[in-house]
């Protein structure tokens, strides 16, 4: 493996690369050329995404004192009227039921996710809008207005809903408004984006396969130079490796699109491919290594004998991990949904250290050293797999996995027996 080939490469692709732009496209295509400069067989796989594009987003304190104060849309909510809705003001916390009293015909501030049962009882309680806070209050001001674009968790909202930086909030809640207005024009549009998939074929255990994967696209105003440039690269210079070890079983290089809005890239690519997961046998996924102040972490979404195995190797080659059981909002989790065991590996950063999701995700914070620490141990790990006399990895997940999923499902409104094995948790927020 070539820490300074996998480096160039990781500067090539440092730059903003937002799901179904151009730019997300020239990433994949800068991906392909690397794979097939390299003599593997590429191919970029274009799917469509159910997005949302908002035209309009304003807040407005009207009385007693006139106030606008900056905020974003909330894709897959409600649309206003051209002249938005006006009404009282009330801070709902945390959205108990003991909060939710006296809200029709109110504005109201939240913290935390807005889940679809939420959604529906402010609707029906006749609320007429929701603000939902983010960011941090001791942010500096050259980040405080790139607050990271999302869509309605779950299910659409039938209700408007904006997005508000906690310091904006805290402001708002002091000043006791006594009448708000909100304007939101939206759409849901579908548009474009594509996944990577490089393969290299195996010799006598070919009809089984390990797939690595790590997402490509980044947020608005974010180089995404760690979240997920470095990712990406690790699976690619995988690739480079496997390519010079031809392995027993196949291993699939993926990288998708579209994650950073609900992992769409990795859930296309299930359901496109849903016949052959039956010969996956493992998913190994990165998001987010080769921080310089860091820590090695992996979550497994697979059976708890998979997990400990992980962890025996990571003893015998020295490699300090943090591994727990459980589901990641990652694309891993595509995977384990899908019925596949599955796993991510990051390199986290202690807090007050490196950001992502604005525009300080760049390569200041990262060290080549540390990113081929992981590197070498995930070559080690798939080799292992890749090249076993049996398949080591059972086909099942922990009870803790499982009740994650479940629990994921009920909170974006799906049914859980839609599905065939397991659900999500979360990261990056």
């Amino acid at each position: 493996m070539n820490k300074e080939r996998a480096w160039n490469l990781l500067k090539e692709i440092s730059f903003v690369r937002v799901s179904g732009t151009a730019e997300e496209k020239r990433a994949a295509e800068i991906f392909l050329k690397a794979a097939q400069d390299a003599g593997v067989d590429a191919v970029i796989e274009e799917f469509e995404t159910e997005n949302a594009k908002v035209y309009e987003a304003s807040l407005e304190v009207l009385e007693p004192e006139y106030r606008k104060y900056p905020v974003i849309g909330i894709g897959k909510t409600a649309a206003t009227a051209d002249e938005g809705v006006c009404g009282g003001f009330k801070y709902i916390e945390n959205g108990l039921d003991a909060n939710l009293t006296d809200i029709a015909g109110k504005i109201v501030l939240v913290q935390g996710r807005v889940m679809p049962e939420l959604a529906k009882k402010l609707k029906e309680k006749g609320a007429l809008a929701y603000i939902l806070l983010a960011g941090n209050i001791y942010e500096e001001d050259s980040i405080r207005n790139e607050l990271r674009p999302t869509n309605a968790f779950g299910t659409s909202h039938e209700i408007p809903g904006v997005k508000l930086h906690m310091c904006d909030g805290e402001e708002l809640v002091r000043s006791r408004p006594e009448k708000v207005r909100v304007i939101l024009k939206t759409e849901e549009v579908k548009q474009p984006s594509w996944n990577v998939v490089a393969t290299i074929e195996g010799t006598d255990l070919k009809n089984e396969v390990l797939v690595y994967s790590a997402h490509y696209d980044s947020v608005p105003y974010s180089p995404g130079s760690w979240d997920n440039g470095t990712g990406s690269v690790t699976v690619w210079e995988l690739m480079h490796y496997f390519k010079e070890h031809r392995p027993r079983r196949t291993i699939r290089f993926l990288l998708c699109g579209s994650e950073e809005i609900g992992l769409v890239g990795s859930k296309k690519y299930c359901e496109a491919h849903q016949e052959e997961l039956k010969d996956v046998i493992f998913n190994i996924n990165f998001d987010m290594t080769g921080v310089t102040l860091g820590y090695e972490h992996v979550r497994c979404s697979c059976s708890e004998d998979t997990m400990h195995a992980i962890e025996h190797l990571a003893k015998v080659e020295g490699f300090p991990l943090d591994a727990k059981l459980g589901m990641y909002s990652s694309d891993s989790s595509s995977f384990a949904e899908a019925g596949v065991p599955a796993c991510t590996f990051a390199r986290l950063a202690p807090r007050g250290g490196a950001e992502i999701h604005n525009h300080h995700d760049t390569m200041d914070r990262l060290d080549p050293d540390s990113f081929m620490t992981t590197l070498c141990f995930t070559a080690k790990l798939g080799e292992q797999i890749a090249n076993a006399a049996v398949n080591p990895i059972p086909r099942k997940f922990a009870q803790k996995v499982t009740e994650e999923m479940e629990e994921r499902a009920k909170m974006r409104g799906t049914d859980k027996k839609d599905k065939t094995a397991d659900k999500q948790e979360e990261k990056k927020d």
